[in-house]
């Protein structure tokens, strides 16, 4: 009876192993052949206070409505101080938001990338010190929506 759990759960093992090594080989070539594309970065936003964020989310927003019922803007004093515009009928956002947390925490986009239609956002991730209030960290890129309606994939990739 033991060996035969011990025989089922090792080919439990291998059936996760080798489907998380294919997943692991179809993400190398899609990456692989990936190009950059330009994006813009938003700035002076916030994830709204009646959003719940206990745990990284990967989010992606084709309309207005949606982004700001998750982000609220914030205007600050410096050189521009606006938030970043977003042409909804021409541009889709991507957007990182990590859990809440009291410490010192930046998320950064490194590139996007696109392969046919899988576009790929690399992002970098600081942490500091403790504070004494929370704040939820996130970063939001523009993107220009694709000429055809194709379905695209995304993938997020922290490094």
């Amino acid at each position: 009876m033991k060996s035969k759990l011990l025989t089922a759960l090792a080919l439990v093992g291998v059936l996760l192993l080798t489907v998380q090594c294919s997943t692991l080989n179809e993400f190398n070539r899609i990456e692989k052949g990936a190009s950059p594309i330009s994006y813009q970065t938003l700035d002076n936003y916030f994830v709204r206070n009646d959003v719940e964020c206990k745990k990284l989310q990967k989010l992606i927003f084709d309309n207005e409505n949606d982004f700001h019922a998750y982000f609220g803007e914030a205007a600050t004093m410096g050189s521009n101080g606006m938030p970043t515009e977003v042409n909804w009928k021409t541009q889709y956002v991507m957007a990182v938001v990590l859990p809440e947390t009291d410490r010192s925490t930046t998320v950064t986009p490194i590139k996007v990338s696109q392969n046919g239609v899988s576009v790929i956002l690399y992002y970098q991730v600081k942490r500091g010190s403790r504070n004494s209030y929370t704040m939820v960290p996130f970063t939001a890129v523009a993107l220009d929506k694709p000429a055809s309606a194709q379905q695209q994939e995304f993938y997020f990739i922290e490094k």
